[in-house]
């Protein structure tokens, strides 16, 4: 009785399979004529699984893809009473502007640039010959390979340490850059980096006011972020940018001049800057930077200001998280 019950169950399932392949190739006839000749044919195949088993679909003649694009860090670099900044390009270049006052190889910038990982450097700058700046350009050039120079032509003649730099690029064969204001520098693809103040006409002096605004100020725009860094440039550099540029100096970004002291970020500079973003690069022994004053100036701008002598090494990231880019198909 229960034989006889179940071979009446795999009748009818075998009755209803058979309907359904047949339902099914009369739908499909150029697909099973291709594949198949009969039902008995079909019962054959080893594997109905891969027959059943939707086709490819044909790759459209264009297609748009969305692909992340790496975006624009910058660095503002902890290294105690001095300046050094360092920046990665969205096409894998890198930059580097002024190396801080240690020339060591366990100073704060030789362990930054250890910790990134970092082999070569494309652009390196000296935004001044202040040793607060250049020191750490010795460790750089005797431990990385530099892509090119930009310098001022501005001699520290009450110093020797920013010869020596030169001197020391000049004998790896390094290409020395002398930027004017107006120059745009082919850094990397997609930012665009404009100088506007250096002092690129040979001149010597060991007045401090003078050499700070000799110092190289360049302007970066990437996408909707833009990113002024101003070196150790003070009121006199500030108003002449104001005259010549007005409200194309506004940036998003601030690297505050001369590490806040009193006598830079004016009002009518900040009022034409609009910095969202200002960051001070001072050290712990500080000089009185930043001052009270610069800093009040600041916020009334509007800044959210950043330390490194509070907060350590700071990061900025410009992204533009998805590119859409159009490609054939090949």
């Amino acid at each position: 009785m229960a034989r006889s019950a179940s071979n009446s169950v795999a009748a009818v399932l075998k009755s209803v399979t058979a309907s359904f392949l047949l339902a099914f190739l009369i739908s499909s006839p150029a697909r099973a004529s291709g594949a198949f000749d009969s039902l008995e044919a079909l019962a054959a195949a080893p594997e109905t699984g891969s027959f059943l088993s939707p086709l490819p679909q044909a790759a459209p003649p264009e297609a748009t893809l969305l692909r992340p694009a790496p975006g624009l860090s910058v660095y503002f670099v902890n290294v105690g009473q001095g300046d050094a900044i360092y920046m990665e390009f969205p096409d894998g270049r890198n930059a580097l502007i002024d190396g801080g006052p240690s020339s060591s190889a366990s100073g704060p910038l030789a362990l930054f640039l250890k910790e990134r990982g970092v082999s070569s450097i494309d652009h390196v700058t000296l935004t001044h010959p202040h040793s607060d700046h250049y020191k750490g350009l010795q460790h750089v050039f005797a431990n990385y390979t530099v892509g090119a120079f930009y310098d001022t032509r501005v001699d520290n003649s009450g110093a020797t340490g920013d010869d020596a730099i030169r001197a020391k690029a000049a004998e790896l064969g390094v290409p020395a850059v002398y930027p004017a204001a107006g120059d745009t520098l082919d850094w990397s693809a997609g930012v665009e980096v404009k100088v506007l103040n250096s002092c690129h006409e040979p001149i010597s002096s060991k007045n401090s006011e003078t050499l700070n605004d000799c110092s190289i100020v360049i302007r970066l725009a990437y996408g909707e972020a833009s990113i002024l860094l101003t070196g150790d440039a003070g009121e006199r550099v500030e108003e002449r940018l104001v005259e010549e540029h007005g409200g194309a100096l506004r940036s998003r970004v601030l690297k505050v001049g001369h590490h806040g002291s009193r006598y830079s970020s004016t009002s009518a500079f900040l009022a034409a800057v609009r910095p969202e973003l200002a960051y001070i690069e001072v050290g712990r022994n500080n000089y009185g930077h930043p001052h009270p004053e610069a800093v009040s100036r600041l916020l009334a701008a509007g800044a959210e200001i950043f330390r490194t002598d509070l907060s350590g090494t700071q990061e900025f990231r410009a992204d533009l998280p998805l590119l859409c880019m159009a490609e054939a198909a090949r």
